[in-house]
This record gives structure tokens, sequence and C-alpha cells, in this order.
């Protein structure tokens, strides 16, 4: 996929599927929302959610992107994710992008992101 083609695929709210390695070796993948921020993957998760803690320990993650309507496409990022606070203004852009800015507004009013993080997947490998 171009890197054209790869930014319009990005550029869709779908639901991708994040996954990490837990501590005794086993794969852990669960389905997420993203957005595709100037080269870089961003998802909100939980502090104390099973992919934060795994990505904490190795430092990695794959995501993977898939459409299903027709024939079937998918684009996969591995990288290095780096994991910061998360600010109210990027759970309302995540939020924003896959529900609206009126829910948006509301899911952000109603508190919660202070238990969360911001995962930042850089990729290095796309396939």
């Amino acid at each position: 996929m171009s890197p054209e083609a790869r930014d319009a695929f990005l550029a869709v709210p779908r639901t991708a599927v994040i996954a990490t390695v837990d501590a005794h070796g086993r794969p852990h993948a669960v389905a997420v929302w993203f957005r595709w921020v100037e080269g870089e993957l961003r998802i909100v998760t939980g502090r104390d959610s099973a992919k934060a803690r795994n990505i904490a320990r190795t430092g990695r993650a794959a995501l993977c992107i898939d459409e299903r309507d027709g024939r079937v496409t998918s684009l996969t990022a591995e990288g290095p994710v780096a994991i910061t606070p998360l600010t109210p203004d990027e759970r309302f852009a995540l939020w924003a992008r896959y529900r609206g800015e009126e829910v948006a507004r509301q899911t952000v009013a109603s508190g919660g992101h202070e238990g969360m993080v911001l995962l930042t997947l850089r990729p290095e490998r796309w396939y």
C-alpha cells in the first residue's frame, strides 16, 4: 500500500486490534479505536489495562486495522509505543472521530480520563 493509500485508509474511523505480549509470553489482542496523527497511531486505554501493562513492560505493540466490506483489506503497523497521561483534548478527539462532537463532549465531561493513558505507536514496519 502506498503512503497516500495508507493515509486515506487510516483516515476512516475503523475499529482496530492491538496485539501485545503478556508477562508469560502469551499474545494479548483486543479491539480499540485509534487516531492517525502526524505519523503516529494514538490509542486511549485504562492505565491498568492488560495492554498498558504489557506495553509498559515490552515497549512495543502491533495494530491491525481492517475493512471487511466486500474485499477484505488490512494494514498492520508494528513498533515502539510511548505511554503518556491522557489529556481531555486527546480523549475528545478520539470520541469525536467515532461518535461525533456532542457525544464526545458528554463523554469527556463525565470524567474518567484521569485513570486513562495515551498509547502512541510509532510504526517501524507496515505489513
